[in-house]
Parts: structure tokens; C-alpha cells; sequence
């Protein structure tokens, strides 16, 4: 599938989302997936997405309409908001760690929170050159604070819709930044069909599409769990599978 095809299809399917939120009174519509990059090109971003060997996906919950703002299309945040660019809060800086240590991490590297926060300057620049994708579960934007029963209910209206955009974006690791979130990622697969590790609950692995999927605490903590409750899953998995080809 070639960027353009992703591009038609992603257009195709929020059009589709927006007309269905309209109907249940749902207003204002967040566009999301591949982050583009300040000075690549869009078409470039997506082909090394698709060509890489470890495409991260994190799912959120919905998008902070602080002050009544919002943004139409979070693809642009690294293009026109130099505090997004510069890693410039909490939630920023755990995503560009925990993408920097699923990237970086193999059965040689753990790669610690202490370390990656000794390459900040590395990490800024890989998050704002590297793809990955960002998809916000409630397309429609919130307050900073979501009750876990509208999460479930946008999920159970939704849930279609969303996982047709994960097909289309075809990552292989995805992380969820809620409980309720990794649930239902994990209905998307046979449950005879994902493979655990014991002992280990926020990772499920799908051998027959080579998926990853993770529960992680929400970004926006600012905690050191934030990256290790991650990256302690990840390890174990490493340690079983090695990275992925």
C-alpha cells in the first residue's frame, strides 16, 4: 500500500466517522495517524513508516480541548507547534521516551530511563524525524479529563471505525494508554491466537501478524512507570522473541 492509497483510505474512513458522530450528536472531529515531520516529505514520512521493522502506534484516550482549542489534525503538532517539537510537557516527553526505547531496545539494549533521559537531545530529534502514529480512541475532543464510561462508550459506537484505522496504518507495535483501551485491542485477535508472557499482563503478542500490544500507564504522569511499566514488558518479550524482524 503506497501513501497515497493510506492517505485516500484514512480521508475515506474519517469522513465516514464524522457523518456517524453527527448522527448521535457527537461534534468536532480530530484527524490523527502518522505524524509529518517539519522539512520531510509527507510521502517520505509514510514510506519509511512502511518500511520499517518496528512501527509504533500509541492510542489515546481523546484530545485535550484546553481553553476551547483544538486541533483539527494532530498530524500537523510537529510542523506548526514548537512546544510539541521541543518535547515541551510531560505527556511529550514519556511518548518520545517510551518510542525511543521500543525503537532502540533489542536482547543487547535495555536501554533504562536513566539512560534515555541522558540522551534528550537524541531522543528530541529522533521524535521529530522518525514515523510514528498517534490515534486518539474519542475523536472528539475533550476537557483533560475522561470518564472511563464515555471511553467505553465511544469504543463500543466507534470501535469499527477504530480499528479499521489501525488496519490501514499497520503498525506492529501498538501502545494503549488505558486499561479499557488494551481490552479492547486485545478483542481485535482471537484470544486462542495471542501468546503472554508469565508474569508479565500489559503484553500480549500476536505471532501470526508479528503484533505487539501494550498497556501502559497514561502519558501525561509524570512518573518513571510511565516508560519502565512499558519497557519492563518489552524486555521480557525481547528475551523470548528477540526485536522484530
Amino acid at each position: 500500500m503506497n501513501s497515497n492509497v493510506i492517505d485516500e483510505k484514512l480521508e475515506n474512513l474519517f469522513n465516514e466517522w464524522k457523518d456517524r458522530m453527527k448522527k448521535n450528536g457527537d461534534m468536532n472531529f480530530t484527524k490523527d495517524g502518522i505524524l509529518r515531520k517539519k522539512g520531510i516529505p509527507d510521502t517520505k514520512v509514510i514510506e519509511t513508516w512502511m518500511a520499517s521493522s518496528k512501527r509504533i502506534l500509541f492510542l489515546l484516550k481523546d484530545q485535550n480541548q484546553e481553553g476551547g482549542k483544538w486541533d483539527e489534525d494532530i498530524r500537523d503538532w510537529l510542523t506548526v507547534n514548537e512546544n510539541t517539537s521541543n518535547l515541551g510537557s510531560t505527556f511529550l516527553k514519556n511518548i518520545a521516551y517510551i518510542l525511543w526505547g521500543l525503537s532502540k531496545a533489542d536482547e543487547n539494549n535495555d536501554w533504562w530511563y536513566n539512560e534515555v533521559t541522558m540522551y534528550f537531545e537524541e531522543v528530541k530529534e529522533y521524535f521529530n524525524t522518525q514515523p510514528f502514529a498517534l490515534v486518539e480512541c474519542k475523536k472528539q475532543p475533550g476537557d483533560g479529563q475522561l470518564n472511563d464510561d464515555v471511553l467505553k462508550q465511544h469504543l463500543s459506537d466507534y470501535g469499527d471505525l477504530l480499528k479499521q484505522e489501525i488496519d490501514i496504518l499497520n503498525p506492529n507495535i501498538i501502545v494503549c494508554t488505558n486499561q479499557h483501551i488494551y481490552d479492547f485491542i486485545l478483542k481485535k485477535y482471537p484470544k486462542e491466537e495471542l501468546e503472554c508472557i508469565d508474569g508479565y499482563n500489559s503484553i500480549r503478542f500476536h505471532p501470526l501478524t508479528g503484533t505487539i500490544v501494550l498497556c501502559s500507564y497514561h502519558p501525561s504522569a509524570w512518573n518513571v512507570d510511565v516508560y519502565e511499566g512499558v519497557m519492563w514488558h518489552y524486555r521480557a518479550f525481547l528475551k523470548k522473541h528477540h526485536q522484530p524482524k
